[in-house]
């Protein structure tokens, strides 16, 4: 199946989407078209496929301009940022204040409230965590400075926050600000004035729109031999910025290659695979894989044992093969990628919640890899972590390379093969638990002044007790006991996602880069804000309140953990 790879087969993909399909944003005519195109290509394969239809706050944005008033007067390129509160025809005058990364710390002894804050977006947090932050502080608007060097180029750029589609609870929490982005240079000579003192006035005019509107989304199952009635999800983002070559038409014609290849091979597939192409990516944060676990939650919960999302494959200029993955399949990733790449450097890491990664909450474990740049290239281009001319009207198939592409497409092909083939999953969450329970200890032991950890501490000792007991056995299951291995494992992964690697709970999305999910145990990164309040303050005692809220959470999961180990290790015992 590897040599069935074909470069010019995903080459004539990628020509033909950004030939015939230019700008896929969401909710355009290029986008319906785009995915009609990607639903009929499944159908050639023989999936069963559904484009399927919902409806999505979006925004498009129109038109752009910055006047610099003081120190000096001029005129600089710019682009609207999408989901931004637009201004009056004539534009605003706003006072502008350099806010380096945008991060809380970059805030400290500031006041922006009415003003408009230079970003640079060369670092973390992402670009709707920094829209977030400004609002929360009282900016009236946010004028992001591009990563790279001296290219002059902008890329798009979205401030929505809220992960997929909003609600009545979160609805107020979508960044209300004026949003524009303009070329590194331009930036750098911003912030010169800033931090000279210099008073620096600007006169900005943006347009976008925020609209309800309806988004496409194919969707194509592929049946195997019917051996399990589990499934593999296999996505890639179908939504992109014209002409989006490396982002992200390399990544759809990867997913619609292994589609191709595996459909010839079904009957060796013990798993089916849904492969969906999401809508709501790059302005609707991730909107399409939330409609999809929203309305297939029942479904994915029971029976989903992987996801896997495809973006940004073949990018030139790539030196090393880049892994993130959940802790349970960084083993089995790594392992496929070295099989496929010899000799060709791995950087593996694990998986953060970015980039629909939708599923955390859920507990589905994920992949995600491609061949990537090395730290020195990056840093070099000041974050720019998929080239200086990602989301710009650069990203034309000079960035693409093919071999790069093949090489992605194989690493990608193997790891699914084994997930959709193996009767064994292979979850391995020995060192997930190792990590958890070392994080903890060392939370328990600076904080203890503040809440007991006694019970989490025990309840993490039996879970990684019970589970690496049960886990230690499984090469000697068989039969009618590898489905009682597997569902107990997804059952743990189920139970163990949702308190290491997110702060909203199992039905919720947190808010896109959301700053708490960058601590280690992100449902206690408010443990450091109580040393700095006094113990018998009301600001002390709400915020410790939600704090034992948020231990008895994950002492809720861990209990349910060593209950269902308890009760598997005695079914398996008899078998």
């Amino acid at each position: 199946m590897l040599d069935e790879v074909s470069k010019h087969e995903m080459m004539e993909t990628i020509r033909y989407m950004t030939e015939h399909f230019p700008y896929r944003l969401a909710g355009s005519s290029c986008e319906a078209a785009a995915s009609r195109y990607v639903a009929r290509r499944m159908e050639e394969y023989g999936l069963e496929v559904k484009n399927q239809e919902f409806y999505t706050y979006n925004s498009t944005p129109m038109s752009s301009r910055v006047q610099v008033l003081e120190p000096e007067a001029l005129e600089l390129d710019s682009l609207p940022c999408a989901h931004i509160r637009a201004t009056k025809p004539e534009g605003e005058v706003l006072e502008l204040v350099y806010v380096g990364d945008g991060s809380y710390d970059s805030y400290r002894d500031l006041d922006v409230a009415g003003k408009m804050v230079l970003v640079e977006v060369s670092y973390a947090p992402p670009v709707p965590e920094k829209a977030r932050i400004a609002c929360e502080m009282g900016a009236a608007g946010i004028l992001c400075m591009n990563w790279g060097n001296d290219e002059e180029v902008i890329c798009h750029r979205g401030l929505k926050a809220v992960w997929g589609n909003p609600t009545e609870s979160n609805f107020g929490s979508i960044p209300d600000l004026i949003g524009v982005g303009i070329t590194r240079g331009a930036g750098l000579k911003l912030k010169e004035w800033c931090l000279a003192g210099r008073q620096v006035k600007l006169r900005v005019t943006a347009l976008a729109d925020r609209t309800w509107g309806k988004v496409h989304q194919p969707t194509g199952i592929l049946r195997g031999n019917g051996t399990s009635d589990e499934f593999l999800l296999v996505c890639s983002h179908l939504d992109a910025w014209c002409p989006g070559v490396t982002c992200n038409a390399t990544g759809n014609a990867t997913a619609l290659e292994i589609c191709r290849i595996l459909s010839a091979h079904r009957q060796k597939l013990n798993r089916d695979i849904y492969f969906v192409f999401w809508n709501g990516h790059e302005i609707a944060e991730a909107a399409g894989s939330t409609w999809f676990v929203d309305n297939y939650w029942d479904l994915l919960n029971k029976k989903c044992v992987s996801y896997m999302h495809i973006d940004s494959t073949g990018v030139g200029e790539a030196e090393l093969f880049e892994i993130k993955a959940s802790e349970e399949l960084l083993g089995l990733a790594k392992r496929s990628a070295q099989s496929v790449l010899s000799g060709r450097e791995l950087r593996a890491m694990s998986l953060k919640k970015i980039g629909d990664q939708s599923f955390m909450g859920i507990g589905i474990p994920s992949v995600t890899q491609r061949m990537s740049f090395t730290k020195e290239y990056m840093d070099h281009a000041h974050g720019a972590t998929l080239g200086w001319w990602n989301h710009t009207k650069e990203d034309g198939l000079d960035k693409c390379d093919p071999d790069i592409l093949v090489a992605d497409t194989r690493a990608t092909l193997q790891v699914l093969y084994s997930l959709a083939t193996e009767e064994v999953l292979p979850y391995d969450f020995r060192e997930k638990l190792r990590q958890f329970h070392a994080k903890a200890e060392t939370i328990a032991q600076a904080y203890q002044r503040h809440m007991d950890f006694s019970d989490l501490l025990e309840n993490l000792t039996q879970a990684e007790t019970l589970v690496n007991q049960i886990q230690a056995q499984k090469e000697r299951y068989t039969g009618p006991a590898v489905d009682l291995y597997n569902d107990f494992v997804k059952s743990v992964s189920r139970n163990i996602t949702h308190i290491t690697m997110t702060y909203a709970d199992k039905y919720s999305q947190d808010s896109y880069g959301y700053t708490k999910l960058s601590y280690p145990i992100p449902l206690f990164a408010d443990l450091e804000r109580l040393d700095g309040l006094a113990p018998d303050s009301l600001k002390y005692g709400l915020l410790q309140t939600q704090l034992v809220k948020n231990k008895n959470r994950i002492n809720d999961a861990l209990y349910q953990i060593i209950h269902l180990a308890s009760l598997y290790q005695q079914l398996l015992g008899t078998m």
